[in-house]
């Protein structure tokens, strides 16, 4: 009898029908989950349209760069797509023909503004190199020579490196730094074998008289 009171109070319950750990903890959680996935969703739709929208930036700047052909043409690059390559190569440009006109100072000025801006573009390097010269002809040997500089050591690996090492050592022999330039000479070989410069260092060291 008390056998039979304890089956209905306490009935059987179909071992189908009963809750699991998952089970529960999917109604406790289910929400936090959707809302996750739902933000996962929107983060891949948010990455999706920015390199979409990177990509026609990249398509419309360089499409102007093109099509640009005199200061008016770079400037609009400049001013349309800061930031971008196609407005580095621009400046550059830019700078080249201030320099050819013999406005040195606006050309100074705006490589300055590039490198200021964009020290990752991959002519940074070419930009230093020609800020060099311009500040050589500006009468500026000290500011010529951090350019240089800075071209052989921050853009290493750039064309411009070795470039900017001969200029630094035709730079220092001028200013009666005869060992110094040597050095510089010497590390080109070390530094950038093989290249065109390094040749023309090697030839310059040959002519020279042997340090004592």
């Amino acid at each position: 009898m008390d056998q039979d009171r304890s089956s209905i109070l306490r009935p059987d319950i179909d071992p189908a029908l009963e809750l699991t750990d998952s089970d529960l903890f999917w109604q406790a959680h289910w929400r936090k989950f959707l809302w996750g996935l739902a933000g996962l969703v929107l983060l891949i739709l948010a990455a999706g349209f920015w390199k979409f929208r990177e990509a026609q930036v990249r398509h419309a700047s360089e499409a102007l760069y093109s099509a640009a052909a005199n200061e008016a043409g770079w400037r609009e690059v400049v001013e349309k797509f800061p930031g971008s390559v196609p407005a580095g190569n621009a400046r550059l440009q830019l700078a080249s023909a201030l320099r050819a006109g013999g406005d040195t100072g606006a050309a100074v000025a705006e490589l300055e503004q590039m490198l200021a801006t964009q020290p990752e573009h991959p002519l940074a390097g070419a930009a230093c190199l020609l800020l060099g010269e311009l500040r050589q002809l500006q009468g500026e040997p000290e500011a010529a020579l951090e350019a240089y500089r800075r071209a052989s050591s921050a853009y290493r690996t750039s064309y411009a490196a070795p470039l900017a090492l001969l200029a630094e050592a035709k730079l220092l022999e001028s200013r009666g730094s005869a060992g110094e330039a040597r050095a510089v000479l010497q590390s080109i070989g070390s530094l950038h074998p093989g290249t065109p410069a390094a040749m023309i260092a090697e030839a310059e060291l040959a002519r020279r008289p042997t340090a004592p």
